[in-house]
């Protein structure tokens, strides 16, 4: 339980929040081993924006062969920070996801491979809460008072284990990355105990764009042997 908890943050991380009035924005992310430096996939962003709002997003991860072994689908028009979506890994069946019901009420679907039986359940998040691509808006929506040095407790909500859990994010540092002025947060789950198995997650933001620059912790995508990978994920645009 703890592994999936911490890994579904990976992706969330990955929209870039400057605006378009109708049109598509395309970046990747570059994920190498934390420990080794060795590259393990890129994933390739395509957002769709119309009338200067972000409408959508389709994420397609690839091995270092350059072979698709993931898709991510991700619709921000009923909630930018609870937006409704799929993940499917080809490789093994892994599904995961989440649907919108009423409010703040989603409903939260997985399957750990594709012999197993989709399993859902349906949440209320409440007023402080996120779920996958919509933690970036949570943090647009909460940018000046990260930027003052304020902790932000929120729910982050899980699809593979039907659950939410309270985390916190907070601003470790201002400083220069890549040459751009740039908010370093750090986000933790709350909870002591889970605290022992769920580690830290460090991102970098560009303070004029407040896009994501870097990703450092678990991703949400697993090795050949099932096993998460420890990452430093780098964003850029194409």
């Amino acid at each position: 339980m703890y592994k999936s908890i911490l890994v579904l943050f990976f992706l969330f991380l990955i929209s870039p929040l400057g605006s378009t009035d109708l049109g598509k924005i395309r970046f990747n992310g570059t994920a190498t081993d934390l420990e080794t430096g060795t590259l393990l996939y890129k994933d390739f962003h395509e957002e769709t924006w119309e009338n200067g709002k972000h409408v959508s997003s389709i994420i397609t991860y690839k091995d270092r062969e350059g072979k698709i072994f993931a898709k991510k689908k991700i619709n921000f028009l009923k909630n930018r920070t609870l937006p409704e979506f799929q993940l499917e890994d080809y490789r093994d069946g892994y599904l995961e996801g989440g649907i919108l019901q009423s409010g703040s009420s989603v409903k939260l679907f997985a399957r750990r491979k594709s012999a197993d039986m989709i399993q859902e359940k349906i949440l209320d998040g409440g007023n402080l809460s996120a779920l996958d691509g919509g933690f970036d808006y949570f943090v647009i929506d909460h940018w000046e008072e990260l930027i003052s040095g304020k902790k932000i407790n929120f729910h982050f909500l899980v699809p593979v284990e039907r659950d939410k859990f309270q985390f916190s994010v907070e601003k470790t540092k201002e400083g220069e990355y890549k040459g751009k002025p740039a908010l370093f947060l750090r986000m933790k789950i709350a909870s002591a105990i889970l605290s022992m198995f769920v580690k830290p997650i460090d991102l970098v933001y560009d303070i004029e764009s407040k896009r994501i620059m870097e990703f450092k912790g678990t991703s949400n995508i697993n090795d050949e042997n099932g096993k998460s990978h420890k990452v430093k994920i780098v964003y850029g645009f194409r």
